[in-house]
């Protein structure tokens, strides 16, 4: 079943000055397809005027907002101002643990002692997960347990970006399932995984919980130059904003055609006994990898 409009939008705004009014452009577009959540991304080492625009003129609307910044951009009078504008969730992004947020200012802000509920946002930390620190996942677990932090995400790379698909091979997820499980596990943590595979590390037990692929469906991605992708590991172009409303582009022909591509389960998957678990996988990683979205995502090997 392909939705009328996605759940979730993710939105990458631009580094550095952007033109607020082009913003405000896309921030109408976004509304007037009515997602339940909205999720932004600003990369600055401060927070954007433009981005504050946004935030403006989403507040009191009914879109759940969550915002991804970086710890330098969450001082005194930035927390002041966001917890003003009715986020739903504040995330800090940091790329290792020697990264990870400390002292008693950035504790306060966790603890929410720096607005009375419901107008504090939720706080927690974006780990974008690399070949480089993955190894690292189980010492983040237990500093953010430790520091009282509850909220983990381990988001969705920005292939449209041409980044490395990373991925761990069967002999690393169980690697770092015995290493999250010798480091107290993920009680008390509430954690967000897109990757079926990474996830199994983390839940090695618990199935998959999402129906398969959801890109182009319950999801799209906004990248910085306005470019709408199925998702933001499908670096597949559906249209650019700007040029075609939001709306215009979800009712394609293309967009539509392409979800139902992606409804058929690849050819390397067929007959393979995991596949009610895994579901196919990453469909972009495989993409990326493969060439194609009939081959096995490289993660299964």
């Amino acid at each position: 079943m392909e939705l009328a409009a996605p759940i979730s939008i993710y939105w990458d705004l631009p580094a550095g000055k952007a033109d607020t009014a082009s913003l405000l452009r896309t921030c109408a577009d976004i509304v007037a397809c009515r997602p339940l959540m909205l999720h932004l991304h600003d990369p600055g080492p401060e927070i954007g005027g433009g981005t504050i625009a946004v935030l403006e003129r989403l507040r009191g609307g009914a879109i759940a907002v969550s915002l991804t910044i970086r710890p330098t951009a969450l001082d005194d009078a930035a927390a002041a101002l966001l917890c003003s504008l009715g986020l739903k969730e504040i995330l800090l992004t940091v790329e290792s643990v020697q990264l990870l947020p400390a002292g008693t200012a950035l504790k306060r802000f966790f603890d929410g002692k720096d607005a009375s509920p419901p107008a504090h946002p939720t706080m927690g930390i974006s780990f974008p997960v690399t070949q480089e620190n993955w190894r690292e996942l189980p010492t983040l677990v237990a500093c953010c347990r430790k520091q009282g932090i509850s909220r983990l995400v381990l988001p969705m790379q920005r292939l449209y970006t041409g980044e490395n698909p990373f991925l761990l091979t069967r002999r690393e997820q169980q690697e770092l399932a015995g290493s999250l499980a010798a480091s107290g596990g993920v009680e008390g943590i509430a954690l967000t995984i897109h990757d079926p595979f990474l996830w199994r590390a983390f839940n090695p037990d618990t199935p998959f919980p999402q129906g398969g692929c959801q890109a182009a469906n319950t999801m799209l991605a906004i990248a910085p130059d306005g470019g709408v992708y199925p998702c933001p590991v499908l670096p597949v172009l559906l249209g650019v904003t700007g040029e075609t409303s939001l709306k215009e582009i979800i009712a394609s022909p293309e967009k539509k055609g392409f979800r139902r591509r992606l409804l058929d389960i690849p050819d390397d998957c067929r007959g393979c006994e995991e596949l009610t678990w895994c579901r196919g996988g990453c469909r972009g990683r495989a993409y990326v990898v493969r060439g194609t979205l009939k081959g096995a995502d490289a993660a299964c090997e």
